[in-house]
């Protein structure tokens, strides 16, 4: 009997002994894994500069250009078109349709005076195709036929010809790259009509106010050369494995889920855009004629009565479209410009503009994206604190589970004698309860 109690006190000591310790050491540890948590969730991907550039291709970047307003145009295709004698205002509610960049003044006249409604007709009457914009296009002094590669592309400003572009081709992989056997790329071409050139990595698109975007206008008859140089951003394999989240940024086919099915792939400025869609279509139920494209999205487009309610709430769509919930792309190449020609002020006696965009040499670094901290040195780490404060691990906590299932009816046995005999011990302390 003697021997038992020994064993009990013993068994006792020890179980006190392990719950004040458990006790003083869970918080800590819990501190310490929640820490070990968000450093895995919050820094998984580091950036690292890669200087050995032997074997790279470089993305030669996206060209696009879009054609803008010409007042005399204007007026002279109104002539050939309504007639000398016509209504002036037409002319105003033309320009702002045709070349519409998010408001339209002339539309509040339309309830008065006849206005044209065909939206898409005036675009295709009044602004040019690709083959009256873009002539004598070559790349590395190659010519090529300019509307083979400089395909359409929807843009906030209306239909644009974009060049080595992921969205105009529909194809997710870059057409034009650069190397030590093709040396620094250099596209030349002109144009027949003053126009908005853009340069952009090729998964982007142009958009209003787009920050960090080279964007140059070029009026008919100058000059326009750009020298640029390029810092690739690689992703190592490991990279798609991780969450969102953790790489802070998405690939080309994780689309955001309220996305309106304008661009074939994900990017900063196409979510954007499509974000502005979104805020077009909640406030007035129609987006403009621009984005709106039967053969494909099938969005409301709004008549002159939409432009009204478009240009009404337009500085408050501004402001909303900054808080849009848009990642960075994970394949955004970075352009810099090294050299930009002067603009010209004098009259431009040329009929066409020519242009020239080249990178100024092959990269000799770039940054690479790599994971850090993969789930695997998560629950090493997690597996070391657990071994560390209760000298246990994954085959000791099978092993537990395994005796206690072996020995379920005596522990079962013992917890009932436990509690029966404290009530018991209970009720011999207090009869009158």
């Amino acid at each position: 009997m003697q021997m038992h109690c020994s064993r009990f006190h013993g068994f006792l000591l020890k179980m006190t002994l392990y719950l004040v310790t458990f006790y003083h050491t869970l918080p800590f540890f819990g501190r310490v894994s929640v820490s070990l948590l968000n450093s895995f969730l919050s820094s998984s991907v580091s950036f690292n500069l890669d200087t050995i550039y032997l074997n790279w291709n470089s993305t030669f970047p996206a060209i696009t250009v879009c054609e803008i307003y010409n007042a005399e145009r204007i007026w002279d295709l109104s002539d050939s078109n309504f007639g000398v004698e016509h209504d002036m205002h037409v002319d105003d509610f033309i320009s702002e349709i045709v070349f519409y960049r998010g408001v339209c003044s002339s539309c509040e006249d339309c309830s008065k005076l006849r206005c044209p409604a065909n939206f898409t007709v005036l675009v295709d009457m009044f602004r040019s195709n690709c083959h009256q914009l873009l002539v004598n296009c070559s790349y590395l002094n190659e010519l090529f036929d300019c509307c083979d590669q400089f395909l359409p592309l929807q843009t906030e400003y209306g239909l644009c010809y974009s060049f080595n572009s992921h969205q105009a081709r529909k194809v997710s992989h870059v057409q034009f790259t650069n190397n030590r056997q093709t040396g620094p790329g250099h596209i030349n071409f002109n144009a027949a009509a003053d126009i908005q050139l853009y340069v952009h990595a090729p998964i982007d698109v142009p958009y209003q106010f787009s920050e960090g975007m080279i964007r140059e206008t070029v009026l008919l008859g100058h000059y326009k050369e750009l020298i640029l140089n390029v810092i690739e951003v690689h992703n190592d394999e490991s990279v798609h494995d991780l969450s969102m989240d953790q790489r802070r940024c998405r690939y080309g086919n994780e689309h955001v889920a309220e996305r309106q099915g304008i661009y074939e792939f994900y990017s900063y400025s196409g979510c954007v855009v499509e974000c502005t869609v979104l805020l077009q279509l909640e406030n007035c139920n129609c987006t403009s004629h621009f984005m709106a494209n039967p053969g494909q999205n099938s969005l409301p487009a709004c008549d002159y009565r939409g432009l009204i309610c478009l240009t009404k709430i337009r500085d408050k769509i501004m402001t909303e479209r900054k808080t849009c919930e848009c990642m960075s792309s994970c394949e955004e190449p970075e352009y810099n410009i090294i050299y930009n020609s002067p603009d010209e002020d004098d009259e431009a006696s040329d009929d066409v503009s020519k242009i020239r965009v080249a990178l100024v040499e092959l990269p000799t670094q770039r940054y690479v994206r790599r994971v850090t901290k993969t789930i695997l040195d998560f629950l090493i780490s997690l597996g070391g604190l657990v071994g560390l404060f209760f000298n246990t691990s994954a085959l000791r906590i099978v092993e537990a589970i395994v005796i206690c299932l072996r020995y379920r009816k005596t522990m079962v046995k013992w917890v009932k004698r436990i509690f029966l005999g404290t009530v018991k011990y209970l009720q011999i302390l207090n009869p009158s309860k």
